[in-house]
Order: structure tokens, then C-alpha cells, then sequence
């Protein structure tokens, strides 16, 4: 693999495991930022929910108050006169201070007349018989009292399968306050999808109300403990709606109702389009700087390094030492190439005196051959001259 593509392998596996690492950090600062002012949002939420309820037991604990405070209804106690009735106990009386029953009850702890309106209807209605267990079994709570002053709000849920009720008791007594008691008063709103829905379109939030038993475990549910101490089980459904869940006592403080408060998840969203944001624009930078860090390596290094080794190439097909590499620059590359120059600088050199040598021992050895040839051929004429005389001796010794 050339260095070129090595580099560029290298870099972009180290820019991606480096832009995924920094992308799940990301991830999980900002959902972890984002999670909590969630869960704080829902917890305001719940907030307000709860005190639209209290808003409701302070509306009908001044209405059993008025009425619990008035003469003509410590007199009704004793002689549950018909004029009371006619006159106060109708439908559009009832109606128009949203009551949907009075439940009048004596010293005795005995209901002495009650009247319910179903408003929806618009109809005279019986309150189911489980309330007036419930306020039977609880009558040391409700009815046992002898302050002059006594309230107490709440809710009661009589059966499971039944409407739940807010309720207000309060001390009958005179109009100036004072007693001695004359009994109690009982002033009560049905909890029915219509009042839920007067609840959710004021709070502009969604709610849902099922009875505990009723009502899927909890436990699973990440619970956050921060409004008066109650826990709160708050539980994201889907990418767009989640839901805060609180346990309701009843009027004694029996947990009897789960009130669930659903909202969407604008702070959710905006986390997650800004964790979009943030990798698009986190690989947009990752690109820009492979880009560049190329664009750089190829300027500066692997351009420079491409040239000597071309350089090198064109010199040893030429097979011409003369030839000279130049570079740029005080770099290691620069010294590199310098150092390869004045290499093949010496090579030359090397080269250029072994030509030389290479032709003086030629001319050196031509001159032997020269010196050679003549010496041989001057013995070789000496020892003809001489066989020659040896052969005229012996024919002048024969002659005498």
C-alpha cells in the first residue's frame, strides 16, 4: 500500500473513532441535561395539577362553610323544614354554586336529608350507598367533632368501580360562628370526567384518574421525590408524550387514586434536535478536517516525498549521476533530499574516477602489448639470425 492511501486510511479511521467517541459523549451529556429539566418540567406539571385540587377544596370549603354557618341551617338540623328545602336545596341553587349534593347529619350521627343533582342531566340523583358507608365508617374522622370551627376536605372514594367524590365537612353551627354544634355538614362535587376535563382544559395539561387497585404497578416507573415528599413515578411513553403519576389520599389519608399528568416532550424534542445538530455539524467538521489534513500532508509531505522518489527513479533509468535533486525548505524532507543529492553527487564522483582509471590501465595495457609484441619479435629474429649462423658454420667446416 503506497504511503499516500495509508495515510489516508489512517486518518480517516482515526477521525471516525474519535468523532463516534465524542458523538456518544455528547449524547450523553445532553440527554442527561435534557432527562432533568424534563423530569423538573413534569414535576411542575404535577405541580399544577395538584393545586387546581386544592384550588377546588378551598372553593368548596368556603361553600360548606356559608352554608354550615347560617341560622336557617342550624334551625333545618332540628325541624327539616320544607321552606329550607324548597328554597335553598333546589336544583338551581345547587347548580349554581357547582354542588352536586348536601348531606346533613346530627349530633346523633344521623343523616337527617340529603339532596344530589346530576348536572349532566339535569336531574335529582342518590349519591351511590357506598358514600354513606364510607362516612359510616369513618364518622370518628367526619362527624365526631365538637369544634366550632371544624372543615376537612378530601376525597372519597367509596367503591373503586364508582365516580370519586371531593368532599368538604364542616361544623354546623350559628351564623356568627359559635355553637354549640347542631351537627354537620357535608358539601360534595362529583370527580367525574366532566370535572376532570374542567381540571385538564384550565391546566392545559392531560389527566387521567384510576383507582389504585386498579391501576398498573408503578414500581417500574423512575420516581422522583420532590413535591412535599410524595413521590412522583414519571414515565416517558413515547418520543412525544410522557407522564407523571402521583398517589392521592382520600379525605381520612388512605392512598386511594393514582392521578396521572400527561404533556408532551417540547424540552425532549429540543435534545434531540440539538444532538442532531451536533453530529451533523460534528461530521461536517470531521470531513473538513480529513479534507484538509490531506490537502496538507499531500502539500507539505507526501507530494515532496513522491518527487525525490520520482527523482531517484528518473536518475537511475537515465543512469545519469549529474543530474541534481532539488528541495525546498530546512525540513526533514529537505534534508533528506539534500543528503540523496550529495549521494549521488559522490557516486558521480566515484563513477567519474573509475572512467579514469578504468582508461589509463587500457592505454597502459596497450603499451605492454605494444612492448610486447616488439621484444617477442626481436628474440624471435635473434634465434632465426642465429640458427642461421649455426647452419653456415657447419657449412663452411664441411667445405675445408
Amino acid at each position: 500500500m503506497k504511503l499516500r492511501a495509508k495515510t489516508l486510511l489512517i486518518i480517516c479511521i482515526t477521525t471516525c473513532v474519535l468523532a463516534v467517541i465524542l458523538s456518544e459523549t455528547l449524547n450523553f451529556i445532553v440527554t442527561s441535561s435534557y432527562s432533568e429539566i424534563e423530569n423538573q418540567s413534569v414535576l411542575k406539571n404535577v405541580e399544577r395539577v395538584m393545586n387546581q385540587f386544592r384550588l377546588e377544596y378551598s372553593n368548596l370549603q368556603s361553600v360548606a362553610y356559608d352554608w354550615s354557618t347560617w341560622d336557617d341551617t342550624y334551625a333545618f338540623i332540628n325541624d327539616t323544614n320544607l321552606d329550607y328545602i324548597n328554597a335553598n336545596l333546589n336544583y338551581t341553587s345547587l347548580s349554581y354554586i357547582k354542588i352536586n349534593f348536601m348531606l346533613f347529619y346530627n349530633n346523633s350521627d344521623r343523616l337527617v336529608y340529603s339532596k344530589a343533582y346530576d348536572f349532566e342531566k339535569k336531574t335529582e340523583t342518590t349519591p351511590p350507598s357506598s358514600l354513606y358507608v364510607y362516612i359510616e365508617n369513618n364518622k370518628k374522622s367526619l362527624l365526631n367533632h365538637q369544634s366550632s370551627s371544624f372543615h376537612l376536605c378530601g376525597i372519597i372514594l367509596g367503591n373503586e368501580n364508582e365516580t370519586p367524590f371531593i368532599v368538604c365537612a364542616s361544623s354546623i353551627v350559628h351564623s356568627n360562628g359559635e355553637g354549640p354544634t347542631h351537627g354537620t355538614l357535608i358539601a360534595g362535587r362529583f370527580l367525574d370526567e366532566d370535572k376532570i376535563n374542567s381540571i385538564a382544559n384550565t391546566t392545559q395539561l392531560t389527566i387521567d384518574i384510576h383507582s389504585l387497585t386498579g391501576h398498573p404497578s408503578l414500581g417500574s416507573r423512575q420516581i422522583v421525590t420532590s413535591i412535599k415528599e410524595t413521590p412522583v413515578y414519571i414515565q416517558a411513553i413515547n418520543s412525544t408524550y410522557i407522564t407523571g403519576t402521583i398517589i392521592m389520599n382520600d379525605i381520612v389519608g388512605t392512598p386511594v387514586l393514582t392521578l396521572a399528568v400527561g404533556s408532551g416532550r417540547p424540552i425532549y424534542n429540543q435534545g434531540i434536535l440539538l444532538i442532531q445538530n451536533l453530529i451533523l455539524s460534528l461530521l461536517i467538521i470531521s470531513i473538513v478536517f480529513i479534507v484538509l489534513i490531506i490537502i496538507i500532508l499531500d502539500r507539505f509531505v507526501t507530494s515532496r516525498l513522491a518527487y525525490l522518489s520520482n527523482s531517484v527513479s528518473d536518475i537511475t533509468r537515465s543512469r545519469d549521476l549529474s543530474k541534481k535533486i532539488q528541495t525546498k525548505g530546512n525540513d526533514e524532507i529537505a534534508i533528506l533530499g539534500n543528503k540523496i543529492d550529495t549521494m549521488v553527487t559522490s557516486l558521480h564522483k566515484a563513477w567519474t574516477m573509475k572512467d579514469f582509471a578504468e582508461s589509463s590501465l587500457e592505454k597502459k595495457i596497450d603499451e605492454l602489448e605494444r612492448f610486447k609484441s616488439i621484444t617477442i619479435d626481436r628474440e624471435m629474429k635473434m634465434i632465426e639470425l642465429k640458427k642461421q649462423l649455426t647452419e653456415y658454420k657447419a657449412q663452411l667446416g664441411e667445405k675445408k
